[in-house]
């Protein structure tokens, strides 16, 4: 059997949820063929690329954010909105974590973008720069 690339796999994911099928039908038929091709532990890669791939569809954009407190429902709100204009995604969902070592700010990361705006990032380039 001729190996089928994660990215092949995951453009297949992409188009299989946007004609309205079921997530969890996908995912089986992806997990069938990850292990049947002996490449079960590249299951996590497989779902970021489905992910980069929905957001570069304009489809779907999840918001990973990292801050120090838990997000109040009016920045969660904004947020969805700025990732929307950025990535022009019809839906984006948040993933909120919450992490003291940020120190404040928040560092917001889709498939496709990273911006940190976190008290530990500015700490650490001035530091670089000095």
């Amino acid at each position: 059997m001729n190996k089928i690339s994660r990215r092949s796999l995951a453009r297949y994911a992409a188009s299989q949820l946007l004609l309205g099928k079921s997530a969890k039908d996908v995912a089986k038929h992806l997990a069938a063929i990850l292990v049947e091709s002996g490449r079960d532990g590249e299951w996590e890669f497989l779902i970021g690329d489905v992910a980069w791939e929905l957001e570069h569809r304009q489809a779907l954009a999840i918001g990973r954010v990292t801050s120090a407190h838990p997000l109040t429902g009016q920045l969660e709100i904004e947020l969805k909105a700025q990732i929307k204009k950025v990535t022009s995604a019809r839906e984006v969902l948040i993933e909120n974590e919450v992490d003291k070592s940020v120190l404040g700010g928040l560092k917001v990361e889709t498939a496709g973008r990273v911006w940190d705006e976190t008290l530990a990032r500015k700490l650490a380039d001035l530091k670089e720069t000095f």
